[in-house]
This record gives C-alpha cells, structure tokens and sequence, in this order.
C-alpha cells in the first residue's frame, strides 16, 4: 500500500554506493528514455540542479558504470528522474531493454558542479545539443517549483523537431517562467543546419553578459566554448558537462625522458609501472589490473581511492571534496604520480 505520509527521512548517502528501484519509464524521444527512480530504503535524494549520479549496469561483459545527469527538479527529493538515449555499446542500451518498473540498480553519488549552484547568477545561457538538454531541465525545474524566475535564454539542438527532449514539459516552463525563452535548432529538416559560432552568437546577441553553462558532444561544445570566448564571456562565468564514453580515453606517452614510478594495490599485492606523465588509471588497465572507473575526467568520483603513501599531481574537476584530499584520497583517473605510490586497493 501506498505511503501517503509526510515523516523525516534520511538522507541518500551521495558517498556510497546505494541501491534505487525503477518505479516507472517511458519515451521522450526517438531513442530516448526517462526513468524514474526511488531509493529502496525510503531515503531522500538531496541534489543541487545539474548533478549527476553514477550506475553499475550489468552487462554480458560484466559490470561497467556510467554517469547519468539527473533530468528531476532539486526541489523534489523522493526520487530521481534520468533521461538516457541509446548509444552504441554497452551501457545505455542495457538500461533502456532491462530498466523496467521494479528493476533495481545501484547508485552512487549525486557528484558534480554544474549549475546555477555553482555558476550563481539571475542571467543564464544554456546551450545544449541532443541528451545534453538533462541538465538544463533540472535547472528549469527547480526554478519552477521553488518559485524562482531567473532571465534564462535556452538553445535547445536536435536532429528533428521529434527528436527535441521534453518538449512538451519545456513549453509548460515557458508557461511558469516568463523570464524564460526556448530557441529550437533543428538540424536535419528543410532548412536546417548544424549551428556554427555565428548562429549561437546571433541567436544570443548579449552572450557576454550571461553565464554560460553548455552541454552536448565535444565537438559541439567545443564550438560554443569558443563563441562564448569571442563573445566576452569570462572563463569564470562559462561551465560544461558531458559524459561522452564513445570518445577514446587520453594516453599520455611516457616518453622515453620520462620517470619511471611503481604503483602498489596494498590489498592485492599487485604492482605496475607508470610515468610520471601517465595518469594512474591509464597505467594500471594498461597492466591488465582494471580499476572502477566511469568519467576518466576527474568528475563523477567512481575511481576514488585512498592513498597509503607517495604524493602526486591531480587536477580533478570537482569528482573529489577537499576534506577527502585531506584525509589521503585521489582519483586516479587524473592524478600523475611524482613517487612511488601505495593504493588501497
């Protein structure tokens, strides 16, 4: 039976892993699902607007963990949604044929600062191609259902009008917001066009006096990245998300110059050899010893680990808390090892 009741809940541990039951899904787009999602223990799920979570899936291959952007409003805490487009490979695809009603998956997180909590301002540019639009829904949402009315301009990108994700739920934003307004770039009709710098920059004339959050393929925001520096906008007041696995993971090559440095799993007793110029995660899958992992870009936090001894150089993007660095823990996704390094793993 249904629990209609309002009583205190604790929180959804965002530091580790958790278990979620589907409680429904259904199709945005060509390709394109959403799920909603609640955790099984009854607990709240407390997010800023443009977080994302992480998910073991199992595959045929295995378990492999990919990132999902929560899509829902920060201001409901019961459940999650995620929207998921079907992309070659293993991930997605499992989710969308095996994430039915009742179906469990384990979560861990929300991670991530992307958004208005982390870019505060009451003018906004979101740009965003294709599945990239997740993000931006939980900003709009949550402005909606906490009563708040920023100046936004959305640029929504798709193939076909068809294939524009929760369209029907954005023109009743549009309702709730008047300061918002939706631009729609079709690609593939008559007349359409991929966007180039000129179109955003036209479409968006007063560019550099907005904050800027971008999201779609890295082409496309490599594109927006530059227009919005040519336009004026300070690097402090642009920010980008994506999660793009069909991209091919950066190998840094050692070189023969560079130094040599041993890694040990403490647990395992296994070691391995990386440069100074490799990433640790890189070095140990090329070793045969695969490490959990889902960004590689030092976001979403799945690869932490702690650290026993040695020091390195890590430049992360907000996937690890400073008290956590205090306290000896890395990302080995990028972090370079300047000694010898003893890993509990």
């Amino acid at each position: 039976m249904p629990d209609w009741t309002t009583r205190p809940r604790r929180r959804f541990a965002p530091g580790r892993w958790g278990t979620l039951i589907c409680r429904a899904a259904w199709d945005e787009a060509p390709g394109v699902r959403s799920f909603l999602l609640v955790p099984e223990d009854g607990s709240r799920v407390e997010h800023d607007p443009g977080q994302f979570m992480t998910f073991r899936i199992e595959t045929a291959t295995g378990t492999i963990e990919r990132c999902y952007t929560i899509a829902s409003s920060a201001a409901r805490d019961g459940g999650i949604e995620i929207t998921v487009k079907r992309q070659p490979g293993d991930g997605s695809g499992v989710l969308h044929d095996t994430l039915t009603p009742g179906a469990t998956i384990e979560a861990f997180g929300p991670s991530g600062r992307f958004g208005p909590a982390s870019w505060p301002d009451d003018r906004y540019a979101l740009i965003a191609a294709g599945s990239g639009v997740t993000p931006m829904l939980s900003i709009l949402r949550t402005a909606a259902d906490r009563g708040l009315n920023p100046d936004v301009v959305l640029v929504q990108v798709a193939p076909t009008p068809d294939d524009l994700i929760a369209a029907d739920d954005i023109a009743r934003l549009t309702r709730i917001l008047p300061g918002l307004s939706h631009l729609r770039l079709t690609t593939r009709q008559a007349g359409g066009a991929r966007p180039t710098g000129d179109t955003i920059a036209r479409i968006v004339p007063d560019m550099a006096s907005r904050t800027v959050l971008c999201c779609g393929p890295q082409p496309f925001m490599e594109m927006v990245r530059e227009t919005a520096r040519v336009a004026g906008v300070p690097p402090e007041r642009y920010g980008e998300e994506s999660f793009d696995f069909t991209s091919p993971e950066i190998v840094v090559s050692s070189g023969a110059e560079a130094t040599l440095r041993q890694i040990t799993f403490s647990r395992s007793g296994k070691t391995f050899q990386c440069a100074e110029t490799t990433p640790i995660l890189t070095a140990a899958r090329a070793a045969g010893l695969p490490m959990p992992s889902s960004c590689t870009r030092g976001l979403c936090g799945t690869c932490k680990t702690f650290k026993h001894s040695g020091e390195v150089v890590m430049a992360h993007d907000g996937g690890i808390r400073q008290r956590e660095i205090d306290r000896g823990f890395i990302l080995p996704c990028v972090s370079r090892p300047l000694t010898d390094i003893v890993l509990d793993c």
